[in-house]
């Protein structure tokens, strides 16, 4: 078999660049792999904790709060008074109630916030969850007024003379209402 000798490596075949291109790879890769590279030191394990240390590091030290977040009591005289106010404005708004347990999907969760007088009538309200629906938060707000006076609340609720609280008000795809402390659990 007869050379054919190229005078540049850009006139030989491909096969022939091809193989030259591994072989240098090839040769690149012994080199290197004869270059040693430091193993990096030994890592103990670490220590299993004793019973004297704590698992869970103490940051009451740095102001930051210590196990499971607590929630504050719920004041069984406020549950109570909610209680009888939302059955007084279920009682003024009958004809706008639906009945039985609210659906998962609702049209509107709204809440209300309003302030209460010693003699039970609403002095002020405001929307603060609306799904801007001006509809449904006007209802929200006449239902509210409605059922105003709201039973007396007890001295030990009322702040400067006033108590102010909040009430949820889930309503349904046909715009009728229920006020989520008389409301089942939804389906």
């Amino acid at each position: 078999m007869q050379r054919v000798h190229f005078p540049s490596p850009a006139l030989a075949p491909a096969r022939t660049r091809s193989f030259s291109r591994s072989l240098a790879l090839v040769a690149l890769a012994s080199l290197f792999g004869a270059c040693s590279v430091p193993a990096p030191p030994a890592v103990s394990p670490p220590a299993a904790p004793t019973a004297a240390a704590p698992a869970v590091p103490d940051y009451s030290a740095q102001g930051r709060q210590v196990g499971p977040v607590k929630l504050a009591p719920r004041d069984p005289a406020l549950e109570a008074w909610k209680r009888a106010a939302a059955e007084r404005i279920h009682a003024a708004n009958q004809k706008y109630l639906f009945e039985g347990r609210p659906h998962h999907l609702l049209q509107a969760v709204i809440v209300v916030e309003a302030t209460v007088d010693r003699g039970g009538n609403v002095v002020k309200s405001r929307v603060t969850r609306s799904p801007k629906i001006k509809t449904l938060d006007d209802m929200a707000l006449a239902s509210l007024k409605a059922a105003s006076p709201l039973p007396a609340p007890p001295a030990t609720l009322l702040v400067r003379g006033n108590l102010v609280f909040s009430e949820t008000f889930l309503v349904n795809n046909d715009s009728r209402f229920q006020v989520r402390t008389l409301a089942l659990p939804q389906d």
